[in-house]
């Protein structure tokens, strides 16, 4: 992965391979797994629910749980407390991702153009149920 002084100096040009870069480089490959870090990052520590971030987010509660389990699994955050009640959530310093390229890619997803990028690179959520995709009520 480039250096981050190099993102900068690449401009827009070239995000969209940086940004696959990293995505390849995190393992990241769920438009929801994306959103549970961007959440977790940018609240910080947090004490709350599966259900209460679904609500928070707009993702049903099982997509929610599958994500936060991956990102745990991945080492990307923490969770402490028991499952399937109020547990803190917090963002863990990954060996394999710096925290300023998380921090960048967070900033960029807040944009409207960052956003379409990740909905394009990323996979969204199959409904099994509905047989359609979900991705965030407000991103729809």
């Amino acid at each position: 992965m480039p250096s981050f002084d190099k993102l900068i100096i690449y401009g827009e040009t070239n995000s969209e391979a940086l940004v696959q870069s990293f995505l390849e480089r995190t393992g990241i490959t769920l438009l929801s797994e994306w959103d549970m870090l961007a959440f977790v990052y940018r609240h910080g520590p947090t004490l709350t629910t599966t259900g209460q971030i679904a609500r928070l987010i707009g993702y049903e509660s099982t997509v929610v749980a599958a994500a936060l389990d991956r990102l745990e699994s991945q080492e990307f955050i923490e969770r402490v407390g028991p499952a399937g009640e109020t547990r803190l959530h917090r963002m863990v310093v990954s060996a394999n991702v710096e925290q300023r390229w998380i921090r960048h890619f967070v900033s960029l997803s807040e944009t409207r153009a960052g956003r379409l990028l990740l909905t394009r690179l990323l996979v969204p959520i199959r409904l099994e149920s509905h047989g359609e995709d979900q991705a965030p009520k407000s991103a729809k």
